[in-house]
């Protein structure tokens, strides 16, 4: 029953954002290990989005906070109980505010003021606020953040190395502006979100990732594996904190949940090394080289010749739109390449959305061809 609530979860949101299943996988993720998650992207892109509806399909508090370098602790924290105040004590009115809150979400979070961001450096590593001489236990079950953009500042290495899933946010492809339009609009004009979850579902599956995570260090062949991949990252220039060659193997479990699987696969383990190993898009591509080059992804040399296919097709039916029998000929070859492939791809879930997006641009070169093809040699 929770396996399924989960798979819910991750359908109702993949159903509703087009090509945002990598970062719905971070999300989860982050949800399920309980680790903080960065989206980093360019405006527009529905980060704010995505966690928004995450949100409304949780029964949980939730709290969300846009941060300016203007921003006062007691914005997010809550002000000063004036009453307790004039008994000596220190205590936040925290009611509605992130102290009280199970799902939390900061965006531009590198805005943030350096007292904000002190704050919440305890907060991220330990889940607790300092009130009136006591820490107190805060809550949090997932700490979301966003950005435009890395912050280049110094000050900040120590709290963007705590936020443990990066994420890189990209915008919707050419190919899929169509379906991007219309479940934009169905999104805008607001859609009914439903209870999938409540916060006793997503203390289990922590506790399951918990376990998993727990359990990993006895399978010597999976962190021979591992091992591997960390040399070879060192080799190229990646650098991993201490913390975080730790934290890839949690968020490989918790992506190993989000999948439904029995024990932590080589493909979980590849996906939380391009979530969790990576400090830039620079290094993403890297890990992903890596990944290929050790063979610790069953999938992910059938991604790359998808991609490289679906924009070759793309590319051959714009040119074949006011192209002639030349550009006819290019489209029809790329075609028929693309039908081979299209037979040649394995049954995996992690397959799926790179499938879709492959088969509707297959469908529309598909489309032209027939088009054209009635255009020079008739009907």
């Amino acid at each position: 029953m929770l396996m399924e609530k989960l798979a819910e979860l991750k359908y109702r949101l993949a159903d509703r954002f087009v090509q945002r299943e990598a970062e719905i996988t971070a999300i989860l993720a982050g949800l399920l290990s309980g680790e903080p998650t960065i989206l980093i992207g360019e405006v527009g892109t529905a980060k704010t989005a995505l966690i928004e509806n995450l949100a409304n399909m949780i029964d949980a508090r939730y709290f969300y906070y846009l941060l300016t370098r203007f921003t006062e602790p007691d914005e997010i924290l809550g002000v000063l109980d004036i009453n307790a105040l004039r008994e000596g004590k220190y205590v936040r009115r925290t009611e509605g505010k992130l102290p009280q809150a199970e799902i939390v979400f900061l965006d531009e979070i590198f805005k943030a003021s350096s007292a904000i961001r002190n704050i919440l450096l305890d907060m991220i590593l330990n889940k607790r606020i300092f009130s009136d001489g006591i820490y107190i236990r805060l809550p949090m079950l997932a700490l979301y953040t966003a950005s435009n953009e890395i912050s280049g500042d110094i000050e900040d290495v120590p709290f963007y190395d705590r936020l443990t899933i990066r994420c890189f946010v990209r915008g919707v492809s050419e190919d899929s502006w169509e379906e991007l339009i219309e479940r934009g609009v169905e999104l805008d004009l607001g859609v009914e979100n439903e209870i999938v979850m409540d916060v006793g579902d997503v203390k289990s599956l922590q506790d399951t990732v918990a376990e998993k995570f727990r359990n990993l260090t006895s399978n010597g062949g999976f962190v021979r594996r591992y091992l591997e991949a960390l040399i070879r990252l060192k080799q190229r220039g990646v650098k991993i904190s201490d913390r975080r060659k730790i934290k890839v193997l949690k968020v490989a479990s918790a992506i190993s949940v989000v999948y439904g699987e029995d024990d932590v696969s080589l493909d979980s383990l590849a996906e939380a090394l391009k979530f969790t190993a990576v400090h830039d898009e620079e290094d993403l591509k890297k890990v992903e080289q890596i990944i290929l080059e050790l063979g610790l992804s069953s999938f992910y040399q059938h991604v790359q010749k998808i991609q490289v296919v679906t924009a070759e097709l793309q590319n051959a039916v714009n040119a074949s739109l006011n192209g002639g029998m030349e550009e006819l000929r290019m489209l029809s070859t790329i075609f028929k390449r693309a039908s081979n492939i299209l037979n040649e791809i394995p049954k995996n879930p992690r397959l799926l959305p790179y499938i879709k997006q492959f088969r509707q641009v297959y469908s529309r070169a598909e489309d032209v061809l027939e088009r054209k093809k009635a255009e020079i040699f008739g009907s």
